[in-house]
Protein backbone atom coordinates (compact mmCIF):
# COMPACT_ATOMS: atom_id res chain seq x y z
CA UNK A 1 0.00 0.00 0.00
CA UNK A 2 1.22 3.58 -0.66
CA UNK A 3 -0.07 6.74 0.60
CA UNK A 4 -0.39 9.11 -2.45
CA UNK A 5 -2.18 12.09 -0.43
CA UNK A 6 -1.32 12.83 3.47
CA UNK A 7 -2.89 15.04 5.31
CA UNK A 8 -0.78 18.29 5.97
CA UNK A 9 1.56 17.66 3.59
CA UNK A 10 2.08 19.61 0.82
CA UNK A 11 0.48 22.73 1.54
CA UNK A 12 -2.96 21.34 2.18
CA UNK A 13 -4.06 20.58 5.18
CA UNK A 14 -6.66 17.53 3.38
CA UNK A 15 -7.46 15.46 0.64
CA UNK A 16 -10.54 13.86 -0.16
CA UNK A 17 -12.78 12.62 -2.81
CA UNK A 18 -10.16 10.49 -5.23
CA UNK A 19 -10.76 9.40 -9.06
CA UNK A 20 -7.75 6.90 -10.11
CA UNK A 21 -7.98 6.93 -14.34
CA UNK A 22 -5.84 4.66 -16.06
CA UNK A 23 -4.69 5.57 -19.74
CA UNK A 24 -4.23 4.02 -22.47
CA UNK A 25 -0.10 3.82 -22.13
CA UNK A 26 -0.79 2.70 -18.68
CA UNK A 27 0.34 5.79 -17.17
CA UNK A 28 -2.03 5.90 -13.31
CA UNK A 29 -3.67 9.52 -12.85
CA UNK A 30 -4.81 10.03 -9.11
CA UNK A 31 -6.84 12.68 -9.41
CA UNK A 32 -8.83 14.22 -5.65
CA UNK A 33 -9.88 17.48 -3.80
CA UNK A 34 -7.19 19.74 -1.75
CA UNK A 35 -8.85 21.16 0.81
CA UNK A 36 -8.16 24.20 3.39
CA UNK A 37 -9.58 21.61 6.19
CA UNK A 38 -12.39 19.27 6.16
CA UNK A 39 -14.95 20.59 5.06
CA UNK A 40 -16.72 20.07 1.37
CA UNK A 41 -16.24 23.71 0.52
CA UNK A 42 -12.84 25.20 2.05
CA UNK A 43 -11.35 26.43 -1.04
CA UNK A 44 -10.99 23.24 -2.42
CA UNK A 45 -8.38 23.15 -5.38
CA UNK A 46 -7.79 19.83 -7.93
CA UNK A 47 -5.35 18.02 -7.58
CA UNK A 48 -3.37 15.45 -9.30
CA UNK A 49 -0.60 12.84 -8.94
CA UNK A 50 0.57 10.67 -11.98
CA UNK A 51 2.37 7.11 -11.88
CA UNK A 52 4.74 5.72 -14.41
CA UNK A 53 5.09 1.95 -12.40
CA UNK A 54 1.26 0.99 -11.80
CA UNK A 55 1.17 2.81 -8.91
CA UNK A 56 4.40 1.67 -7.19
CA UNK A 57 5.27 5.19 -6.93
CA UNK A 58 4.09 8.71 -7.77
CA UNK A 59 5.35 11.94 -8.81
CA UNK A 60 5.11 15.38 -7.60
CA UNK A 61 1.23 17.12 -6.58
CA UNK A 62 0.06 19.88 -9.55
CA UNK A 63 -2.89 21.70 -8.82
CA UNK A 64 -4.48 21.66 -11.98
CA UNK A 65 -7.41 24.12 -11.12
CA UNK A 66 -7.92 27.27 -8.69
CA UNK A 67 -10.44 28.88 -8.19
CA UNK A 68 -9.32 30.89 -5.18
CA UNK A 69 -11.97 31.33 -1.96
CA UNK A 70 -14.56 29.49 -4.63
CA UNK A 71 -14.58 25.58 -3.91
CA UNK A 72 -14.13 23.18 -6.75
CA UNK A 73 -15.49 19.78 -6.12
CA UNK A 74 -16.38 16.51 -8.03
CA UNK A 75 -13.41 15.33 -10.24
CA UNK A 76 -15.15 12.84 -12.64
CA UNK A 77 -12.50 12.19 -15.64
CA UNK A 78 -12.41 10.14 -18.63
CA UNK A 79 -9.89 9.41 -21.87
CA UNK A 80 -11.31 9.19 -25.27
CA UNK A 81 -10.53 6.21 -27.33
CA UNK A 82 -10.27 8.98 -30.48
CA UNK A 83 -8.29 11.35 -29.43
CA UNK A 84 -6.22 10.08 -26.30
CA UNK A 85 -7.31 13.29 -25.06
CA UNK A 86 -8.07 13.23 -21.05
CA UNK A 87 -11.67 15.30 -20.25
CA UNK A 88 -11.70 16.48 -16.35
CA UNK A 89 -14.99 17.85 -15.34
CA UNK A 90 -15.67 19.65 -11.94
CA UNK A 91 -18.05 21.65 -10.14
CA UNK A 92 -17.46 25.13 -8.68
CA UNK A 93 -18.99 26.73 -5.69
CA UNK A 94 -19.30 30.29 -4.70
CA UNK A 95 -17.72 31.05 -2.10
CA UNK A 96 -20.31 31.86 1.08
CA UNK A 97 -20.20 33.34 4.32
CA UNK A 98 -22.39 32.35 7.66
CA UNK A 99 -24.11 35.77 7.44
CA UNK A 100 -25.52 34.49 3.93
CA UNK A 101 -27.43 31.32 5.42
CA UNK A 102 -30.40 31.18 7.37
CA UNK A 103 -29.57 28.51 9.30
CA UNK A 104 -25.84 27.52 9.30
CA UNK A 105 -26.11 24.19 11.33
CA UNK A 106 -28.83 22.76 8.63
CA UNK A 107 -25.52 22.14 6.63
CA UNK A 108 -23.73 20.15 8.73
CA UNK A 109 -22.65 17.00 7.12
CA UNK A 110 -21.94 15.64 10.66
CA UNK A 111 -24.21 16.15 14.16
CA UNK A 112 -20.41 16.11 15.91
CA UNK A 113 -18.10 18.22 13.19
CA UNK A 114 -15.94 20.31 14.13
CA UNK A 115 -14.81 21.81 11.13
CA UNK A 116 -16.89 24.34 9.17
CA UNK A 117 -20.62 23.59 7.86
CA UNK A 118 -20.55 23.05 3.92
CA UNK A 119 -22.87 26.19 4.11
CA UNK A 120 -22.10 27.35 0.00
CA UNK A 121 -24.69 24.43 -0.71
CA UNK A 122 -26.88 25.93 1.51
CA UNK A 123 -27.36 29.31 -1.20
CA UNK A 124 -26.72 27.75 -4.39
CA UNK A 125 -30.06 29.12 -6.45
CA UNK A 126 -31.59 27.03 -9.60
CA UNK A 127 -31.35 28.30 -13.30
CA UNK A 128 -27.75 29.64 -14.81
CA UNK A 129 -27.56 32.82 -13.61
CA UNK A 130 -26.49 34.36 -9.70
CA UNK A 131 -25.16 32.12 -6.93
CA UNK A 132 -25.52 28.73 -9.09
CA UNK A 133 -23.27 26.16 -8.73
CA UNK A 134 -21.56 25.52 -12.11
CA UNK A 135 -19.64 22.80 -13.73
CA UNK A 136 -16.27 23.22 -15.81
CA UNK A 137 -14.36 20.87 -18.16
CA UNK A 138 -10.65 20.94 -18.82
CA UNK A 139 -8.26 18.46 -21.01
CA UNK A 140 -5.47 17.58 -21.26
CA UNK A 141 -3.31 15.99 -24.60
CA UNK A 142 -0.22 15.06 -23.32
CA UNK A 143 -1.10 12.29 -20.57
CA UNK A 144 -1.98 14.94 -17.94
CA UNK A 145 1.13 16.87 -18.17
CA UNK A 146 -0.52 20.41 -18.43
CA UNK A 147 -4.33 21.22 -19.16
CA UNK A 148 -6.40 23.81 -21.40
CA UNK A 149 -8.23 26.74 -19.72
CA UNK A 150 -11.40 26.00 -17.85
CA UNK A 151 -14.86 25.61 -20.17
CA UNK A 152 -17.79 26.64 -18.19
CA UNK A 153 -20.44 23.96 -19.69
CA UNK A 154 -23.13 24.41 -17.18
CA UNK A 155 -26.26 24.89 -19.14
CA UNK A 156 -25.35 21.69 -21.11
CA UNK A 157 -25.21 19.34 -17.62
CA UNK A 158 -27.54 21.20 -15.13
CA UNK A 159 -31.44 21.71 -15.73
CA UNK A 160 -32.75 25.13 -15.68
CA UNK A 161 -35.40 24.99 -12.67
CA UNK A 162 -35.60 22.91 -9.69
CA UNK A 163 -32.17 21.98 -9.72
CA UNK A 164 -29.87 23.40 -7.32
CA UNK A 165 -27.01 21.65 -6.09
CA UNK A 166 -26.06 18.87 -8.18
CA UNK A 167 -22.40 16.80 -8.83
CA UNK A 168 -20.52 14.74 -11.24
CA UNK A 169 -19.88 11.12 -10.04
CA UNK A 170 -17.35 12.04 -8.13
CA UNK A 171 -14.81 9.49 -10.14
CA UNK A 172 -14.30 8.26 -14.21
CA UNK A 173 -16.77 8.34 -16.61
CA UNK A 174 -16.95 5.54 -19.56
CA UNK A 175 -16.67 5.30 -22.90
CA UNK A 176 -18.94 2.83 -24.67
CA UNK A 177 -17.26 0.26 -27.14
CA UNK A 178 -20.61 -1.71 -28.00
CA UNK A 179 -24.04 -1.28 -30.41
CA UNK A 180 -25.77 1.78 -31.59
CA UNK A 181 -23.89 4.19 -28.98
CA UNK A 182 -20.36 3.12 -29.71
CA UNK A 183 -17.91 5.69 -28.81
CA UNK A 184 -20.48 7.67 -26.48
CA UNK A 185 -18.95 9.34 -23.94
CA UNK A 186 -20.76 8.67 -20.64
CA UNK A 187 -20.05 11.18 -17.31
CA UNK A 188 -22.50 10.10 -14.07
CA UNK A 189 -24.04 12.92 -12.31
CA UNK A 190 -26.44 13.18 -9.30
CA UNK A 191 -28.36 16.56 -8.52
CA UNK A 192 -30.33 18.17 -5.99
CA UNK A 193 -31.98 20.23 -4.00
CA UNK A 194 -31.29 18.31 -0.91
CA UNK A 195 -34.22 16.26 -0.09
CA UNK A 196 -34.69 15.45 -4.12
CA UNK A 197 -31.43 13.95 -4.45
CA UNK A 198 -31.83 11.66 -8.19
CA UNK A 199 -29.51 10.31 -10.65
CA UNK A 200 -28.83 10.71 -14.30
CA UNK A 201 -26.19 10.49 -17.29
CA UNK A 202 -24.21 13.85 -19.10
CA UNK A 203 -22.84 12.12 -22.06
CA UNK A 204 -21.26 13.03 -25.54
CA UNK A 205 -21.24 12.03 -29.13
CA UNK A 206 -18.35 14.00 -30.07
CA UNK A 207 -15.21 13.60 -27.90
CA UNK A 208 -16.34 16.09 -25.19
CA UNK A 209 -16.78 18.94 -27.48
CA UNK A 210 -20.41 19.35 -26.77
CA UNK A 211 -22.33 17.92 -23.82
CA UNK A 212 -26.41 16.61 -23.33
CA UNK A 213 -28.29 15.59 -20.21
CA UNK A 214 -30.72 12.28 -20.25
CA UNK A 215 -33.54 11.65 -18.17
CA UNK A 216 -33.40 11.09 -13.84
CA UNK A 217 -33.50 7.52 -12.81
CA UNK A 218 -36.79 6.69 -11.97
CA UNK A 219 -38.38 5.11 -8.37
CA UNK A 220 -41.32 3.92 -7.30
CA UNK A 221 -40.71 4.60 -3.84
CA UNK A 222 -38.89 8.49 -3.75
CA UNK A 223 -35.33 6.83 -3.24
CA UNK A 224 -33.32 9.33 -3.51
CA UNK A 225 -29.76 8.87 -4.67
CA UNK A 226 -26.52 10.24 -5.35
CA UNK A 227 -22.48 9.98 -5.76
CA UNK A 228 -23.26 7.26 -8.69
CA UNK A 229 -20.62 5.89 -11.12
CA UNK A 230 -21.90 3.21 -14.44
CA UNK A 231 -20.11 0.53 -16.41
CA UNK A 232 -21.30 -0.86 -19.92
CA UNK A 233 -22.41 -4.66 -20.06
CA UNK A 234 -21.53 -6.63 -22.95
CA UNK A 235 -25.14 -6.53 -24.79
CA UNK A 236 -24.27 -2.65 -24.64
CA UNK A 237 -26.50 -1.78 -21.73
CA UNK A 238 -25.12 0.49 -19.23
CA UNK A 239 -25.76 -0.11 -15.24
CA UNK A 240 -25.68 2.96 -12.46
CA UNK A 241 -24.30 1.81 -9.36
CA UNK A 242 -25.50 4.72 -6.85
CA UNK A 243 -25.21 5.37 -2.99
CA UNK A 244 -28.56 5.56 -1.17
CA UNK A 245 -29.35 8.55 0.60
CA UNK A 246 -30.97 8.00 3.48
CA UNK A 247 -32.35 4.92 2.10
CA UNK A 248 -31.86 0.98 2.97
CA UNK A 249 -28.54 0.95 3.44
CA UNK A 250 -28.01 -0.84 0.66
CA UNK A 251 -26.38 0.27 -3.36
CA UNK A 252 -29.30 1.11 -5.50
CA UNK A 253 -28.68 -0.26 -9.62
CA UNK A 254 -30.96 0.78 -12.74
CA UNK A 255 -30.03 0.09 -16.66
CA UNK A 256 -30.15 1.79 -19.74
CA UNK A 257 -30.77 0.18 -22.65
CA UNK A 258 -30.51 4.07 -25.20
CA UNK A 259 -27.13 4.90 -24.03
CA UNK A 260 -27.78 6.97 -20.73
CA UNK A 261 -30.85 8.36 -22.53
CA UNK A 262 -33.29 6.55 -19.88
CA UNK A 263 -33.23 4.48 -17.09
CA UNK A 264 -35.03 1.39 -15.51
CA UNK A 265 -36.77 2.09 -11.97
CA UNK A 266 -34.31 2.26 -9.36
CA UNK A 267 -33.95 -1.16 -7.51
CA UNK A 268 -31.62 -2.06 -4.49
CA UNK A 269 -28.41 -4.02 -4.97
CA UNK A 270 -29.32 -7.03 -2.00
CA UNK A 271 -25.71 -7.95 -1.99
CA UNK A 272 -24.24 -4.25 -1.43
CA UNK A 273 -24.43 -3.30 1.98
CA UNK A 274 -23.54 0.14 2.39
CA UNK A 275 -23.07 3.12 5.41
CA UNK A 276 -24.31 6.04 3.12
CA UNK A 277 -20.96 6.40 1.05
CA UNK A 278 -19.43 6.70 -2.22
CA UNK A 279 -18.61 3.71 -4.06
CA UNK A 280 -16.48 2.62 -7.02
CA UNK A 281 -17.80 0.14 -10.01
CA UNK A 282 -15.90 -0.81 -13.37
CA UNK A 283 -16.49 -3.11 -15.98
CA UNK A 284 -13.51 -6.05 -15.62
CA UNK A 285 -12.11 -7.64 -18.82
CA UNK A 286 -11.89 -11.48 -17.56
CA UNK A 287 -10.97 -12.65 -21.29
CA UNK A 288 -11.41 -11.20 -24.40
CA UNK A 289 -15.21 -12.57 -24.14
CA UNK A 290 -15.77 -12.18 -20.75
CA UNK A 291 -16.35 -9.60 -18.84
CA UNK A 292 -17.56 -8.61 -14.83
CA UNK A 293 -18.42 -6.10 -12.86
CA UNK A 294 -16.56 -4.87 -10.17
CA UNK A 295 -17.78 -3.04 -6.99
CA UNK A 296 -15.45 -1.16 -4.28
CA UNK A 297 -17.15 0.33 -0.70
CA UNK A 298 -17.07 -0.35 2.91
CA UNK A 299 -19.09 -3.71 3.43
CA UNK A 300 -20.58 -2.29 7.05
CA UNK A 301 -24.25 -0.76 7.01
CA UNK A 302 -23.18 1.72 9.82
CA UNK A 303 -19.57 2.89 9.44
CA UNK A 304 -17.39 3.57 6.78
CA UNK A 305 -14.79 0.56 7.34
CA UNK A 306 -13.51 -2.63 5.70
CA UNK A 307 -13.18 -1.77 2.25
CA UNK A 308 -14.12 -4.20 0.16
CA UNK A 309 -14.16 -5.70 -3.53
CA UNK A 310 -16.88 -7.34 -5.06
CA UNK A 311 -17.57 -9.20 -8.59
CA UNK A 312 -20.98 -9.83 -10.34
CA UNK A 313 -21.37 -11.97 -13.37
CA UNK A 314 -24.84 -11.53 -13.95
CA UNK A 315 -25.40 -8.14 -15.01
CA UNK A 316 -25.29 -6.26 -10.58
CA UNK A 317 -28.11 -8.98 -9.91
CA UNK A 318 -26.11 -10.87 -7.33
CA UNK A 319 -22.26 -10.29 -5.80
CA UNK A 320 -19.89 -12.28 -4.51
CA UNK A 321 -16.99 -11.11 -2.16
CA UNK A 322 -13.22 -11.31 -3.35
CA UNK A 323 -11.39 -9.46 -1.28
CA UNK A 324 -10.79 -7.02 1.50
CA UNK A 325 -8.82 -3.82 0.60
CA UNK A 326 -8.57 -2.26 4.06
CA UNK A 327 -10.13 -3.48 6.88
CA UNK A 328 -9.99 -0.31 9.08
CA UNK A 329 -11.49 3.29 8.13
CA UNK A 330 -12.44 3.33 4.30
CA UNK A 331 -13.86 6.05 2.69
CA UNK A 332 -14.14 7.20 -1.12
CA UNK A 333 -12.62 5.28 -3.29
CA UNK A 334 -11.88 4.63 -7.44
CA UNK A 335 -10.58 1.85 -9.20
CA UNK A 336 -9.45 0.61 -12.13
CA UNK A 337 -8.20 -2.42 -13.37
CA UNK A 338 -4.18 -3.45 -14.03
CA UNK A 339 -4.00 -7.22 -15.91
CA UNK A 340 -5.78 -9.49 -12.99
CA UNK A 341 -5.42 -6.54 -10.13
CA UNK A 342 -7.62 -4.28 -9.04
CA UNK A 343 -5.65 -0.74 -8.73
CA UNK A 344 -7.41 1.15 -5.24
CA UNK A 345 -7.23 4.66 -4.54
CA UNK A 346 -9.15 4.96 -1.51
CA UNK A 347 -9.47 7.16 1.77
CA UNK A 348 -8.11 5.56 4.59
CA UNK A 349 -7.94 6.44 8.47
CA UNK A 350 -10.17 9.50 9.11
CA UNK A 351 -9.27 10.74 5.93
CA UNK A 352 -5.76 11.17 7.05
CA UNK A 353 -4.53 9.45 4.11
CA UNK A 354 -5.48 8.86 0.27
CA UNK A 355 -3.79 5.63 -0.84
CA UNK A 356 -3.04 3.48 -3.10
CA UNK A 357 -3.24 -0.01 -3.33
CA UNK A 358 -3.18 -2.93 -5.91
CA UNK A 359 -5.31 -6.15 -5.04
CA UNK A 360 -5.45 -9.50 -6.62
CA UNK A 361 -8.61 -11.00 -7.99
CA UNK A 362 -8.81 -13.80 -5.94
Amino acid sequence: MIDVYTSNEDGFQTYRIPALLKLHNGTLLAFCEARQFLSDHAQNKIALKRSLDKGKSWGEIQVIADAGMDSLNNPLVVQDDNTSDIVLMYQKYPYTTTSEVDNPDKWKSHSTQSFPANIHEGVVSEGFRGKICRTFIKRSSDNGISWSEAQDITESVKRPIKVTSYAGGPGIGIQLIYGKYKGRIIMPFSQGPWGEMKVYTVYSDDGGKSWQYGDVAPSNNNEQVNEVQMAELIDGRIILNARSYKGEKLRKIAFSEDGGGSWSVLKDAKDLIEPECQGSLISFDENPNVKSLIYCGPSDSEHRRKGMLKQSRDDGENWNNLNVVYSGFFGYSSICQLDQYIGVLFERDDYSKISFKSVPIV
